[in-house]
This record gives structure tokens, C-alpha cells and sequence, in this order.
């Protein structure tokens, strides 16, 4: 029950963002979600050494994200590689004082990508001019493939996806998430969009879901090679901002390409 409330709360405050269709809001919200997610990120990752830097890491990793307010995704990129070389250098002089410095400087630049500059492609959907159709396309697919796995893994579950990452996930589930996602997005675009290229927007469901359970994997593997069984316990019943967002991390920056490129019709 608490994990169900938990998601409706959820999917409520993230469609009423959508609604208000406010660019300034919805940036301020995504930039406090990945804080959070690079707090827990580096909660999980970093030594006894390495958690000294851990304020100049979470630092460096918003700027990209920070940068989306101004909606160019060139600034975007510049930011980016501007916080990658802040890593090296944080990392470079204080290389006597950590057990693995290389270990540390992965660890940070991976933060910076998967938690400062994935999230950005979300702010820019929002200054795209059907941006917040595309917005509640790619959650609607995330919240509609994880609902759907849970319950025909559940029911049908009987071969396992990858054990070795997370036991729970079965390649029945998988199925069931890839259709849940796919037929709950075309069900949007068809309410939305006047004439949907059907198979197209079909394609890209299946992709995009596909995609999102490789995020959750990723998340997945991150916890267990740091020993954590959850990201953080701010979700009653979920467990930390990580464990939710962990899909749409990877998915948005495709489908931001595959948008502006034209690729969808």
C-alpha cells in the first residue's frame, strides 16, 4: 500500500509539472531531483577518502544540468566537458591523500554524465513546441513498462532476466513491460497527436522501454557492486530517487535525438 500511494503522489506532482507547462518550474524541479540523485550517488559510491570531495563533485555534476536553463544545448555540451576536467583536476591533486584515485575520477565523471547531463535532455523537451507531449510519451512508457513488468513478473515470472544483477527481473516480465509500455504510449499519441504514425511510434515504444530496463539494470549493478540493496529511502516503498528515475536517465537523450532529427514523422 505504501508503495502504491507512494506512486501516485508521484505520477500527480510530475503531471501537474507537465501541466503547468511552466519551463522555469519544471527546470527548478528536475535540477532538486538530480541534487538528490547525485547526493545518494555519491552516498553509495564514494570511499571514506573520496566522500571529502564529494560536495565539489555533486558541484561540478549539476552544471550541464544547471546550463538547460538556457536552452542550448551547445552550452549544454560545454558544461559538460567542463565538469569532466574539474573531476580530473579535483582528482589530480588529491591523488596522495586516496586509496584509488583512477577508481574515483570514473566514479565522478560517471556521475557528472548518468545524473548532470542525461537529465538536461528532459528540461529541453520543455522548449521544444510539442515538447510536453514527448514528456508525457517517454514517462508514460517508463511508469507503463515498470508497472507492467512487476505484474506479469509476478504472476508469469519464471525465467530470470540477469540473475547476476537483479534476481527479481524475468525475461517474462521483460514481455509484459515492453507491451504495457508500448500500448499505454500509443494510447497518448492517439489522444494527442492528430494522425500518429502508428508502427513508428510503436518501434520507438519497444526501444524506449527496452532501453529503460537496461537504466534500471545499470542502477542495478551500480547498487550491487557498492553493496546497497536501495539508493536512498526518500520513496516510502520505492527507496530513493535513483530507483526511480533510473530509466528515464537513459531513455530521454534518445528520444530528444530521435525528435529533433525528425526521425519520428
Amino acid at each position: 500500500m505504501k508503495r502504491f500511494i507512494t506512486g501516485l503522489l508521484v505520477i500527480a506532482g510530475w503531471l501537474s509539472l507537465l501541466y503547468s507547462q511552466s519551463f522555469l518550474l519544471f527546470w527548478l524541479a528536475v535540477s532538486i531531483i538530480s541534487l538528490l540523485g547525485l547526493h545518494e550517488y555519491f552516498t553509495i559510491c564514494l570511499d571514506k577518502e573520496g566522500k571529502q570531495l564529494r560536495f565539489m563533485f555533486i558541484a561540478s555534476a549539476l552544471a550541464p544540468l544547471l546550463a538547460s536553463y538556457f536552452k542550448a544545448p551547445d552550452v549544454i555540451y560545454a558544461l559538460l566537458v567542463l565538469s569532466l576536467l574539474v573531476n580530473a583536476c579535483l582528482v589530480v591533486f588529491s591523488a596522495s591523500i586516496l586509496k584509488n584515485p583512477f577508481d574515483l575520477l570514473l566514479k565522478a565523471s560517471f556521475g557528472s554524465i548518468y545524473l548532470g547531463f542525461f537529465p538536461a535532455f528532459l528540461v529541453l523537451f520543455m522548449a521544444l513546441p510539442q515538447g510536453v507531449f514527448w514528456l508525457l510519451f517517454l514517462t508514460t512508457i517508463t511508469a507503463a513498462s515498470d508497472t507492467g513488468a512487476y505484474f506479469f513478473g509476478k504472476s508469469l515470472g519464471r525465467k530470470k532476466l540477469c540473475p547476476s544483477i537483479s534476481p527479481g527481473k524475468t525475461r517474462e516480465g521483460f514481455i509484459g513491460g515492453l507491451f504495457c509500455g508500448s500500448a499505454c504510449a500509443l494510447l497518448v499519441a492517439f489522444i494527442f497527436l492528430d494522425g500518429p504514425n502508428v508502427p513508428l511510434l510503436a518501434g520507438t515504444a519497444v526501444l524506449l522501454s527496452a532501453l529503460g530496463v537496461i537504466g534500471d539494470l545499470v542502477e542495478s549493478l551500480l547498487k550491487r557492486s557498492m553493496g546497497a540493496k536501495d539508493s536512498g529511502s526518500i520513496l516510502p516503498g520505492h527507496g530513493g530517487i535513483l530507483d526511480r528515475v533510473d530509466s528515464l536517465l537513459l531513455t530521454a537523450p534518445l528520444l530528444y535525438f530521435m525528435v529533433i532529427f525528425n526521425l519520428l514523422g
